[in-house]
């Protein structure tokens, strides 16, 4: 058994040094061709896997690149490295930021690892990069979950509205909405009105907008009759002289 294992594994070592003698020339293509020799023979050489990834990404071959990522998590996964596991799926966020599970299992490890603040902020900074066309799906469940960490992040649900409306999904939007319009104030509430306006086209929704609109009056600003108070005695003094001139 030892026999084969020995030229196995120096095939695989001048190969590895031939990709990196390659990847420092700029030599990508090269790089990436001798990388994906060792990890055809070694599937399991992690260290390789996470070094032709990025490359992978920069290629324009994300797909790939995150089918890497995702083997390695799951390798340190199962030997209970989650620190590792979670370095994984937080680069794969950074160099496929456009694969949905990559945000997603993120956030889930982070919640495994009782960081909820960190899962959190993964969702909504994952949610930035979907939300149009066929991703619009993919945003409302990323927001979806983070809804379930902090249910009343205010720009969260008008975020979610928002998706919902697009989606052809009214009936949970104007839900969210309701909710949303018994605690925001100003420019929130304006958008919330308009939205509500514009999915239902109702007198009522659209007096509720022009409301949101309205300009209170100042507080500072004086009443009539203070005015008349302060003005009289200055009046009738002023008719006193004018009398005593005349006499």
């Amino acid at each position: 058994m030892a026999t084969p294992l020995r030229p196995a594994r120096a095939r695989e070592y001048q190969l590895l040094t031939e990709a990196h003698r390659a990847r420092n020339k700029g030599r990508a293509r090269t790089a990436i061709r001798l990388y994906r020799r060792i990890l055809i023979e070694n599937p399991k050489n992690l260290e390789v896997a996470m070094r032709v990834a990025p490359m992978l990404a920069y290629s324009g071959e994300p797909f790939e690149a995150w089918q890497l990522y995702r083997r390695a998590a799951m390798e340190y996964a199962r030997a209970k490295q989650y620190t590792e596991c979670l370095s994984v799926y937080r680069e794969a966020c950074r160099f496929v930021p456009f694969e949905f599970e990559a945000w997603r299992l993120c956030a889930e490890l982070q919640l495994k690892l009782k960081n909820a603040d960190g899962a959190f902020e993964t969702l909504i900074e994952g949610r930035m990069h979907f939300g149009q066309g066929q991703t619009r799906a993919q945003a409302i469940a990323l927001l979806s979950r983070a809804r379930e960490i902090e249910p009343w992040d205010d720009d969260l649900l008008l975020d979610l509205a928002e998706l919902y409306a697009g989606n052809d999904q009214s009936d949970l939007a104007l839900e969210l909405l309701s909710t949303l319009a018994c605690r925001v104030e100003g420019t929130m509430l304006r958008h919330v009105r308009a939205l509500q306006f514009r999915l239902t086209l109702s007198i009522r929704f659209g007096l509720l907008w022009l409301r949101a609109h309205g300009r209170p009056k100042p507080a500072s600003a004086p009443l009539p009759i203070e005015r008349e108070r302060d003005e009289g005695p200055r009046e009738e003094t002023r008719l006193r002289r004018v009398g005593s001139r005349s006499t």
